[in-house]
Formats: C-alpha cells, sequence, structure tokens
C-alpha cells in the first residue's frame, strides 16, 4: 500500500452506534494495509453550536415526545434526494468538507451516518472519489439513498430488496451485516462453541453455569421504575439469575445495588468495555433496539425482548427482529415482565429463538466490508501501481449555493 492512501469515515454522535461502526471500520481498514483513515464527525466539527442543540433536541424527543420524532421520521422516509428537503438537510457542512478533502486528498469516503453532502455536491464538484454507505440500522429510511452513492453495505436481504425497488442497482448493494467492535468478532460462530464459552464465562464472572441468565441493560431505560418489574420477576426465580448493566447511569445503579446487592442471583455492574461477554453468557437480554445493539445481539445468538421502542429506526429495528422471530416486542415494563417470565418457564422457545439467528449470523462485518472495500476502489493502490483517483474540485464551493 501506498504511503499516502487514505479513507475519510464520516460519522455522527447522535448516539454512540454511528461512531461504533466507524471505528471498527477503521479498525479493519488499518488491518488491511491503509495507511491513514480518518474520522470526522461533520456537524460537531463544522457546526458546534447546531450539533449540540440539535443532539438535545434528538435524545429529548426519545423522552418526551417520542410520538413527534416517530412522524417525522415516518413522513421523511421515503424522501427524495433531489427534493427541497434533502437539499437543505444534506447542505450541512460544505465548507468544512472541502477543507478536509483539498489537505488530506482520500481515494475513499464512506458514511455511517446518512449526512450525505459529498453525493449532493457530486457533479458540481467534479468529485472523483467513490462515495460508499453502511447502513447501521435495520430499515431503510429515504436520506440514505443517493443516486452518486457508488456503493451501499446493508444488514440484511430484507434492506437489499427494498433498496432495488427504491431504485438501486443491485450491484451496488452488499448484504453484510453492521461493523461491530472486535470483541464481537472473536465470539465463535459455532452454535456449540458459543454454549461451551457461555457456561465457561458464567464461573469467571461468579456466576451458576446451569442456570438461565438474564442480561438488563438497565442504562438504556434511564430510570429505577422501567426495570424494577423486569428485575423482580427474575430475582424471585431460583432457576434463574440477573446481571445488571447501568452503563453511565451511577444514581440507577445505587438505587439498583441497594435494592439487588443481598441477592446471589443478581450481579449490577455499571458502565463495562465487557459488553461482548455480558451478551455471551446470558440466554435472553432486555434492550432497547439500537441498530448496533440488535446486530450485537444477533451476533451472540441472544434472544431480545424489547420494552416500548420509540417510533422511528428502533420501532422499525424491532419490527424487524419480531417478525424474524428472535425478539418480543412489550409496551410495558408489566408485559415484559410477564413475557420474560413465560419464556424461562418454556426454555424451549428461547432455544427456537436462537436456532432462527443462527441463520442471520454475519459474523466479520467489518473485516469483510473492509476487504471488499480495498478490493473493488483501491486495489490498485494495494497493487503499488497507480492511485485510484484524487478528489478533483471545481470553482468555488459558494458557488453550490449550499454553504453553511
Amino acid at each position: 500500500m501506498q504511503s499516502n492512501s487514505c479513507v475519510l469515515i464520516l460519522y455522527a454522535s447522535y448516539g454512540d452506534g454511528h461512531l461504533q461502526a466507524a471505528r471498527s471500520l477503521q479498525e479493519s481498514l488499518l488491518s488491511q494495509g491503509i495507511k491513514r483513515v480518518l474520522l470526522l464527525d461533520l456537524m460537531a466539527e463544522a457546526h458546534p453550536f447546531i450539533n449540540d442543540l440539535t443532539r438535545f433536541v434528538y435524545m429529548q424527543s426519545f423522552k418526551t415526545i417520542p410520538h413527534l420524532y416517530g412522524w417525522v421520521y415516518h413522513m421523511t422516509r421515503n424522501m427524495k434526494a433531489e427534493s427541497p428537503f434533502s437539499n437543505w438537510l444534506h447542505s450541512f457542512g460544505i465548507r468544512r468538507l472541502r477543507e478536509v478533502l483539498e489537505q488530506e486528498r482520500p481515494q475513499l469516503i464512506v458514511h455511517t451516518f446518512p449526512q450525505l453532502a459529498l453525493p449532493h455536491l457530486k457533479t458540481r464538484w467534479g468529485l472523483t472519489v467513490p462515495l460508499i454507505n453502511i447502513l447501521t440500522d435495520y430499515d431503510l429510511h429515504g436520506r440514505w439513498l443517493h443516486p452518486h452513492i457508488d456503493h451501499y453495505y446493508v444488514p440484511s436481504q430484507a434492506m437489499r430488496s427494498e433498496a432495488i425497488q427504491r431504485g438501486v442497482a443491485p450491484a451496488h448493494i452488499s448484504v453484510t451485516g453492521i461493523p461491530l467492535h472486535s470483541s464481537f468478532e472473536a465470539i465463535p460462530v459455532e452454535a456449540e462453541a458459543r454454549l461451551h464459552k457461555r457456561k465457561q464465562l458464567r464461573l469467571e464472572a461468579g456466576l451458576d453455569p446451569d442456570k438461565k441468565t438474564v442480561l438488563l441493560l438497565a442504562g438504556a431505560y434511564g430510570v429505577l421504575k422501567n426495570v424494577r418489574d423486569v428485575s423482580e420477576v427474575v430475582a424471585q426465580r431460583e432457576d434463574a439469575q440477573l446481571v445488571i448493566i447501568c452503563g453511565k447511569n451511577e444514581p440507577l445503579r445505587r438505587d439498583l445495588e441497594k435494592r439487588y446487592g443481598s441477592l446471589d442471583n443478581v450481579q449490577v455492574h455499571g458502565f463495562t468495555r465487557r459488553m461482548s461477554e455480558w451478551m455471551l453468557l446470558s440466554d435472553c437480554a432486555v434492550t432497547k433496539p439500537g441498530g448496533i445493539t440488535v446486530s450485537e445481539c444477533i451476533r451472540c445468538g441472544l434472544p431480545v425482548f424489547l420494552l416500548r421502542p420509540v417510533p422511528g429506526q428502533e420501532l422499525a429495528n424491532a419490527l424487524y427482529l419480531q417478525q424474524q422471530g428472535i425478539a418480543e416486542v412489550c409496551q410495558s415494563p408489566a408485559l415484559l415482565a410477564h413475557a420474560l417470565s413465560d419464556m424461562l418457564d418454556q426454555p424451549q422457545r428461547l432455544a427456537m429463538m436462537r436456532q432462527q439467528m443462527e441463520q442471520l449470523q454475519m459474523p466479520d462485518a467489518a473485516a469483510r466490508i473492509a476487504g471488499d472495500l480495498v478490493t473493488r476502489y483501491m486495489k490498485q493502490t494495494t497493487l503499488g501501481t497507480k492511485l485510484a483517483p484524487l478528489p478533483v474540485l471545481q470553482g468555488n464551493a459558494r458557488t453550490a449555493n449550499v454553504e453553511q
């Protein structure tokens, strides 16, 4: 690989999923011999105030006005690339993008978030560098689609079919799954090997290797009232044990430790970097259906119980999982607790869900995407011959009349 080979990955900080996918791809591209792989949070760098404001509104909409967010998501789901709304939505960050392209001269540009300023201006700027989209949810929103995207990497065959129906050429779509942290890629693919590893991890964690184990990602729900019903149904069972991960929500962790600290079959943890291990050692999980989390559960063969999915991409993810027979979607903690109790009484149902998940397994997504990108777009560079075309920027960014 020549010394000036460079890939630019554009992501956004609306949740952690887009950044996680970007970092995973970055690691894999570096291992493929790409010398420089740069990450750019475009909105944060170009418009920090707008970025902070929109992030706040985005997170608050999930908590206080989820149906409004869901309505906006639904109304724009089939938006067209050349619509006035699309022109406006993809117009932010043009000046910063131009600076980065002129300074770094990337041979490839990848999006893990649909802020498609470059596809929108590809013709006006005379841009020759390939543009790639890696989708990080299981629902195809119109923001991702643009005629100037050279290739799409999608998480499911269903999404590939929908993209074709919406006008994307089949040759421009690859079904790869979603790039995950390298710790998830180390998980055994074979079900028997995962079962052996599951028991080993339970022993290492101080858990009973033979008890049904439920993983509750409580940090996603924020407050004690939303997790108490679920916790109680497991804590009171002699044949089950519960692992609660509170993330960075320290008040919640302290409340739960105070409540369950004396029980042998309940463990409460705060932020962890061992999520792949906690998922692998569990029989099922209670969580929220973010695209990355969903993909991690699929990778671990971990059936999921989903509490009150927020309208928008999370609800779409939840419905996809439910259609695949690998999730239970519940609209209240009480209903979820009842569904979980029923499932623990019927281990054969959990086994059937795990078998169904085997068909959705797509290990090594980041490595496969990275390898395909190098072969498809940077092979000449890899062979040490002529460099792939560098971006050519014609005219002034102001002439696009969309500079922000």
